[in-house]
């Protein structure tokens, strides 16, 4: 996604106090606040050890929940909790150290600043690297391979002949409009294609209604998005039987997670993280989770998941 993923959400979110929230039985606070509460929840005996985290026996990660489906996100059935893809990968990570998994909840353009501040001790929100975050930041192995996924009308007869396996590229989109999120990774690849008019959204929900209307020509965005509003995957998910996925993602990168390159104890939680992701890729922890919301597929062998 791109630097300015969910941006458009703070129009939501402004004005919202501290509130308490919670994944399972652990208790997660807002972001701007310093310290975390370790009380709650409890911890297991991990294999891996906790020496890099700013508060002995909490692992306390940034992330945007407000609208933030599938990946970390607040419960449509009860709000007070975070549900998502990447609240169960930190829950798990957390696991393997004997430690809380605590969530620090920012706004997304704020999530460097908080990192850089030690509000938390890493980010894990569908994260990539660039040349300017490497500056101030160091980076995990991969725990997730994406890639941009292009969604047609169900009934649009110019790409009846194409499958969810089918290879699609920018070419098949030639002289359409496709629309996308403002900000993000999308948006970029189709602005530099000339033959594709790129037509950017601040609120996803536009896009694809726009889509359904038949005023642009396709959309494409991370497969994740489409997993859950086209395909319904996940609490508050529901199919939209007027859209489909056509092809397999493209453009592939990769999610990962960042910690406070200036924090003398980055590294050595860095090291920590990587022990713990390389169990959960071995022991088919992360295949599990992704199978559970969908967003499964061959890509995630080549960063050593099975």
């Amino acid at each position: 996604m791109g630097l300015r993923r969910r941006a458009f959400l703070r129009r939501v979110a402004q004005g919202m106090g501290a509130i308490a929230i919670a994944t399972g039985s652990k208790t997660l606070l807002t972001a701007c606040v310093g310290n975390v509460d370790s009380t709650s929840g409890t911890s297991t005996t991990g294999t891996v050890s906790s020496k890099g985290v700013l508060n002995p026996g909490t692992l306390a990660w940034g992330a945007e929940a407000t609208g933030g489906a599938p990946y970390v996100f607040y419960d449509p059935d009860d709000p007070s909790k975070l549900v998502g893809f990447e609240v169960e990968i930190a829950d798990a990570i957390a696991q393997r150290m004997g430690v809380n998994a605590v969530a620090v909840a920012s706004f997304y353009d704020q999530l460097s600043a908080g990192l850089a501040a030690n509000r938390f001790d890493m980010i894990l929100n569908g994260w990539e690297i660039t040349s300017d975050r490497e500056r101030s930041q160091l980076f995990s192995q991969p725990y997730y391979r994406y890639g941009q996924q292009i969604v047609v009308r169900a009934n649009d007869s110019r790409f009846e002949q194409y499958t969810a396996t089918s290879e699609v590229t920018l070419a098949n989109l030639a002289g359409m409009t496709v629309g996308t999120g403002l900000g993000y990774k999308a948006q970029e690849i189709l602005e530099q294609d000339p033959k594709i008019e790129a037509r950017p959204y601040d609120d996803i929900s536009a896009f694809f209604n726009n889509l359904v209307e038949g005023r642009i020509d396709a959309v494409m965005v991370d497969y994740p998005i489409v997993a859950y509003y086209v395909l319904g995957v996940g609490p508050g998910g529901t199919v939209n039987n007027r859209l489909r996925p056509i092809g397999v993602p493209i453009f592939l990168n990769n999610y990962v997670i960042a910690f406070n390159k200036n924090n003398p104890q980055a590294k050595t939680l860095k090291a920590e993280v990587d022990q713990a992701l390389d169990l959960l890729k071995k022991d088919g922890t992360l295949r599990r989770i992704y199978e559970k919301w969908q967003i499964w597929n061959d890509q995630q062998r080549q960063i050593g998941i099975v």
